[in-house]
C-alpha cells in the first residue's frame, strides 16, 4: 500500500444492533496501523470509516485532495500569496483572473479531473474570448495552483504543462516618440485647458524628463524630494485593491524599483512652483488627484485616452513616457546599465529588449565603419580593425565611474 491506501474492509456483528468495520490504513509516515468504528448497521459503520480515512487523507496532505474542487484550491493559492507576503497589486490580479475567469468556467471541477485535454480546451476558450493576455495570466495562475495540488500529494504531475503556450498576438507595446514629436505634444498638453482641468501639464511633463512609471509619480511624496541636491527618490506607487481603495504601497515593483535619481534643473523648477502653489494634501503627494486625494493610475490613463486623440496623439499611451526617455537617452549614447539603472530595471535586458526602440535609424554604425575596410598599397588584406571607443569617453562604452546610488545619466533637452 501507498501512504494514504487502505486495505479490505470488514464489518462484523459485535452485539445485537452494533457492527464494527475495520481496515489496514497506511499513514503518511509509511506506518500500518489498524482503524475501526462502530455503527448501529454494517453499512453506517463501512461509511463512518471512510468517512474516517477521507479526513486522515485529507490532513496528512495538507487538506487538499484529489477530491478537492478547483474554486477551493483557487482559494488556497491565493491565501498563500498573501501569507508570502506577494504585492497587493498582484494578489489583485490573480484574484481578478480567478474570480471572472477560472471560478466560473472550472470552479465545480475537482483536481483529479483537471486533465491536460481540459485544460487545453479552457485556455483555448479564454484565448478566443478575451485575448492572449488574458489566456496566458489564467495559464500561470492554473499552474500555480495545480503546483499546490503537486505538493500536497493530490497529484502527481503539475497537468498545466501540457498545454501549449499562448502565442503573441498582435503586439500592444507602448510606441515611443522622437524629441520633436514630444516637444508637440507636451506643448498641446499644457495649452490645454482640459488638461489643465485634470492636471496633467506637469505630471506628463514630469514624466517625460524622469521616466518613471505612472503610479510612481502618482505616489511621489513631498519628503521624498531634495531641492538642494536635485534628487528625488522613486518607488512608492498608489495602487487600488477591491475592499482597501487607493493607497501608497512604499515597495517598488521590482527589487531595484526603489532609486534616488538627480533630475534636471527643468523638473526642479516645475517641483518648487507646485510646492509653492498647490495647497498641502492629506498625502503629502506631488501629484494629488484635482480633488486633493490620491491619484488613480487606472483613472488617470483612462482620462488621457479620452483626450489624446482630440489633441492629435491617439495611439500615445501613458506608459511609452518610458520607452520614449529609454529610447531618447540611447541615442544620447548612456550605457545600458545607466539607463536601466535609471528607469528602475533590475535587469538590463528588459531595457534593452522593450523599452528601447529599434527603429531610430541611426547614422553613428554606418559613420564609424565608413573608411576602415580599405585597401592598403596593393594588399588584398583589410587593415586591422582599430578599438572602437566611445567618442565621448575614451574608453569602452559604460566605463563611466559615477556614485552607484545616485542614477544621474545626461539627460535630454526637450526645449
Amino acid at each position: 500500500m501507498q501512504p494514504g491506501d487502505h486495505g479490505v474492509i470488514n464489518v462484523d456483528r459485535i452485539a445485537a444492533g452494533k457492527y464494527r468495520a475495520r481496515t489496514l490504513y497506511r499513514d503518511a509516515q509509511g506506518t500500518r496501523r489498524q482503524l475501526e468504528r462502530s455503527a448501529s448497521t454494517k453499512a453506517r459503520a463501512r461509511a463512518s470509516l471512510l468517512t474516517h480515512i477521507s479526513a486522515l487523507q485529507k490532513g496528512g496532505a495538507g487538506d487538499i485532495s484529489a477530491q478537492t474542487p478547483l474554486r477551493e484550491l483557487a482559494e488556497r493559492f491565493l491565501a498563500g500569496k498573501r501569507e508570502a507576503g506577494l504585492a497587493p497589486r498582484s494578489i489583485e490580479t490573480y484574484r481578478h483572473q480567478i474570480e471572472k475567469i477560472i471560478v466560473p468556467k472550472l470552479g465545480a471541477l475537482l483536481v483529479g479531473e483537471a486533465t491536460p485535454m481540459r485544460l487545453q480546451a479552457f485556455i483555448s476558450s479564454v484565448r478566443k474570448e478575451h485575448g492572449p493576455g488574458a489566456a496566458k495570466g489564467c495559464r500561470s495562475v492554473l499552474s500555480g495552483m495545480m503546483a499546490l495540488a503537486v505538493v500536497n500529494d493530490a497529484v502527481r504531475v503539475n497537468p498545466v504543462r501540457g498545454v501549449t503556450p499562448i502565442q503573441r498576438g498582435e503586439s500592444r507595446a507602448a510606441t515611443d516618440l522622437s524629441r520633436d514629436a514630444l516637444v508637440d505634444l507636451l506643448r498641446s498638453v499644457a495649452s490645454d485647458s482640459e488638461m489643465g482641468r485634470l492636471d496633467l501639464a506637469d505630471l506628463f511633463t514630469f514624466m517625460a524628463y524622469v521616466g518613471c512609471r505612472i503610479g510612481e509619480a502618482c505616489g511621489l511624496r513631498w519628503s521624498h524630494v531634495d531641492f538642494d541636491r536635485r534628487l528625488i527618490t522613486l518607488g512608492p506607487n498608489v495602487v487600488r485593491v477591491t475592499g482597501q481603495g487607493l493607497f501608497i504601497q512604499d515597495h517598488g515593483k521590482t527589487a531595484s524599483s526603489v532609486r534616488t535619481v538627480a533630475v534636471p534643473e527643468e523638473v526642479v523648477a516645475l517641483l518648487r512652483r507646485r510646492w509653492e502653489q498647490l495647497p498641502a494634501n492629506d498625502h503629502g503627494v506631488v501629484f494629488p488627484s484635482p480633488m486633493g486625494k490620491l491619484r488613480d493610475p487606472s483613472n488617470t490613463s483612462a482620462d488621457w485616452r479620452v483626450q489624446r486623440g482630440r489633441l492629435g496623439f491617439p495611439d500615445f499611451r501613458s506608459h511609452a513616457f518610458r520607452k520614449t526617455v529609454a529610447t531618447l537617452l540611447n541615442g544620447q549614447g548612456l550605457s545600458d546599465n545607466e539607463i536601466a539603472e535609471y528607469l528602475g530595471h533590475s535587469d538590463v535586458s528588459v531595457t534593452v529588449n522593450t523599452y528601447m526602440s529599434r527603429k531610430t535609424q541611426t547614422k553613428r554604425p554606418a559613420a564609424t565603419l565608413s573608411g576602415l575596410f580599405g585597401e592598403e598599397s596593393g594588399s588584398s588584406v583589410p587593415r586591422s580593425l582599430p578599438d572602437l571607443k566611445s567618442p565621448d569617453e575614451g574608453g569602452p562604452r559604460g566605463a563611466r565611474t559615477h556614485d552607484p546610488r545616485i542614477k544621474s545619466p545626461v539627460l535630454y533637452q526637450l526645449s
